[in-house]
């Protein structure tokens, strides 16, 4: 572990070191910003090459924020890059953002990530500028730069803080239209967090992935070797809808903290025609009710590559919900070799993407294990 470094500005003090699984999970239930991003299995899952740490910022003895960190030695230069994705967490149960230990554990992974091992970091928080005015400057204060190459990721999200009752009222008019036909079909919906439920996940997904002649970039495994990891407060519900004994459509969620997020979806051929995809989100919301959240994040959207999916998420929000953008991916440099280097890992990331999904479509699992390493 790092030696305790104490600030002069404020009473707050970080470690970094990487701490066990459950040691770090037991500070990740304390915050209700937190994700299934920052748990130690989704990290494990993406790559076995990079190494994790933990920074925490205390006060006195409570951790006031914290932040999971990849880091990613770059071959040949002596640099790595160090990521954090969906942090730091700085926002506890029972109490109002702490804007300031925000501002202090970016201070904390800058200090040691850029400035005492002079590599380059990249953050990339679950914020939006709307909701979180105070982030930009943040950022801006702590000296970071938001990325120029990042594209623009935009969701919605709904707030789940209403009755049921409001929620289905707010519902866009076709949408409830759809999900009481749904309701009146006789369909059976059954959902869990064991392994086997992937089963009949999978089996709508594969449909969905040929009628759509999508790759199957292996994401979904992924997840599933997540899941065998997580402890169990943290596990994703998989929700699956069935017609006369047949998986008609399926969605899995995770609901770490108070925000819901929707990961996978996917509607079999005979889906279309009974509606169950509605019937599974709307489970879905009862079940993030019944976790406590109070937001549902449905994970992107893209009105210009995925009309269908947009109209469709836009539905489910109705009156609830509301289009967001996110802050992005913010950078510090240690100085213009590490700039270079997360430059040129971006682009190479870039290329990967497109080979994992070139590997998928021809080459199935096969194409996806030749390539193993996922920077984000």
């Amino acid at each position: 572990m790092t030696a305790l470094r104490q600030y002069i500005r404020t009473d707050l003090s970080y470690t970094a070191a990487r701490l066990r699984d459950d040691q770090w999970h037991r500070i990740l239930d304390g915050f209700q910003d937190a994700s299934i991003f920052q748990t130690v299995p989704f990290s494990a899952a993406k790559s076995s090459s990079e190494a994790i740490e933990h920074l925490v910022v205390r006060r006195g003895d409570t951790a006031v924020a914290a932040a999971q960190v990849r880091l990613f030695p770059v071959p040949l230069t002596g640099i790595s890059i160090a990521y954090v994705l969906w942090g730091p967490v700085f926002h506890r149960y029972g109490s109002h953002p702490d804007w300031v230990a925000f501002g202090e554990a970016l201070r904390a992974l800058r200090q040691e990530y850029v400035i005492n091992r002079r590599g380059s970091l990249r953050v990339r928080v679950g914020l939006s500028d709307d909701a979180n005015p105070e982030s930009g400057s943040v950022f801006k204060v702590e000296g970071y730069r938001k990325s120029i190459t990042a594209k623009k990721e935009r969701t919605i999200i709904i707030d789940l803080e209403h009755s049921l009752g409001d929620l289905r009222r707010g519902l866009h008019k076709k949408w409830r239209n759809c999900l009481n036909a749904a309701e009146k079909s006789g369909l059976r919906v059954t959902e869990g967090v064991d392994d086997a439920m992937f089963e009949p996940f999978l089996d709508v997904y594969r449909q969905m992935l040929s009628r759509k002649r999508l790759a199957d970039t292996g994401d979904l495994r992924s997840f599933r070797a997540i899941q065998k990891r997580l402890p169990i407060q943290f596990k994703m519900n998989i929700i699956v809808a069935w017609d006369k004994g047949q998986p008609s459509a399926g969605a899995i969620c995770s609901a770490i903290g108070r925000r819901g997020i929707y990961l996978f979806g996917a509607t079999a051929d005979i889906g279309l025609k009974n509606k169950s995809s509605y019937l599974v989100q709307w489970r879905a919301i009862q079940w993030l009710k019944e976790m406590q959240c109070t937001e549902y994040d449905l994970h992107g959207i893209n009105p210009h590559t995925s009309p269908g999916v947009h109209v469709f998420k836009a539905g489910l929000a109705g009156k609830n919900g509301r289009e967001v953008e996110f802050v992005g991916n913010c950078d510090a440099h240690a100085g213009v070799g590490s700039q270079f280097v997360l430059k040129a890992a971006d682009w190479i990331n870039d290329e990967y993407k497109k080979l994992k999904n070139l590997y998928g479509k021809y080459f199935g699992v096969l194409g996806i294990m030749l390539l193993a390493v996922d920077f984000e």
